[in-house]
């Protein structure tokens, strides 16, 4: 048995599909963790979806920003931005499929016999990994269930609140649980989180990568994705593993239980 994780899908279907048969993925025997983003910018967001859906045994998404967002603009609540194809998914048949099987998908996973979490952006550095994989579950709680859903759905999205305080209750408390997991980079002195810088690190002056703070995840492992612009980077036991397959980079796999940790990549190629 082998087990994976695979960076930001993006809709690549492709070169997911190579990818896996790049590791000799077996559906029967190994596990594979996927960092979010599964769909949107790529041209094969439905596709994705339905081959996760097939195989909800092996493979085991977390939600990234572009997956949740999918589910306020399918409500109507926002308009497509340029580079969208979330209007894909809603042309298909298994819209309603689709849409259920997003909302239930975890915020965060951990991977008890190796130390391993993993995340769409990453993990505020005063939480453990207990408190984490506790908020993740109030907010993954909240996507679950219809009536809080619909509450919350058209207020999901906002940068208030910008930092994270134990006594945040009701819409502000999950709000700024999802900011953390799936929309943060940078963070202030006061490790409240910047929403607008994106730039590689050497390029932004005043505001520190969220895995140099001093942090309370002792010596587990954090796998993320979402900064495609920082790319391939390891650090302070973190690893990001978004490289940019929807904007004509790479594909990534890091194989968890191998040491060192193997990484195998897959190029973007131009659609045909």
């Amino acid at each position: 048995m082998a087990i994976y994780a695979i960076g930001d899908l993006h809709g690549c279907y492709r070169e997911f599909k190579k990818l896996l048969e790049k590791i000799n993925f077996d559906h029967d025997k190994d596990k594979l963790y996927l960092v979010g983003d599964l769909i949107n910018r790529g041209p094969k967001s439905e596709k994705v979806l339905s081959y996760l859906m097939d195989h909800k045994e092996s493979i085991f998404p977390v939600l990234g920003n572009h997956d949740l967002a999918f589910l306020v603009f399918q409500a109507g609540l926002i308009r497509l931005k340029r580079f969208d194809t979330y209007d894909e998914i809603l042309k298909s048949e298994r819209v309603n499929e689709y849409i259920q099987f997003i909302r239930e998908q975890p915020l965060m996973r951990h991977i008890p016999e190796l130390d391993i979490a993993i995340c769409h952006a990453g993990l505020y550095p005063n939480w453990t990994i207990p408190q984490a994989l506790s908020l993740a579950k109030e907010a993954e709680e909240v996507l679950q269930d219809d009536e809080q859903y619909a509450e919350f759905l058209p207020r999901m999205f906002g940068n208030y609140p910008n930092n994270w305080q134990e006594d945040f209750t009701g819409v502000d408390r999950i709000r700024a649980i999802v900011n953390i997991l799936t929309r943060m980079r940078y963070l202030h002195d006061d490790v409240s989180l910047d929403f607008d810088a994106k730039t590689p690190m050497k390029e932004t002056v005043g505001l520190t990568p969220w895995f140099r703070f001093p942090n309370c995840f002792k010596n587990t492992q954090v796998i993320f994705g979402h900064w495609g612009s920082l790319g391939l980077h390891n650090e302070n036991n973190t690893m990001c593993i978004d490289t940019g397959c929807a904007w004509g980079g790479k594909l990534t796999a890091l194989r968890l239980d191998s040491n060192p940790q193997e990484i195998i990549q897959k190029k973007r190629k131009k659609e045909d």
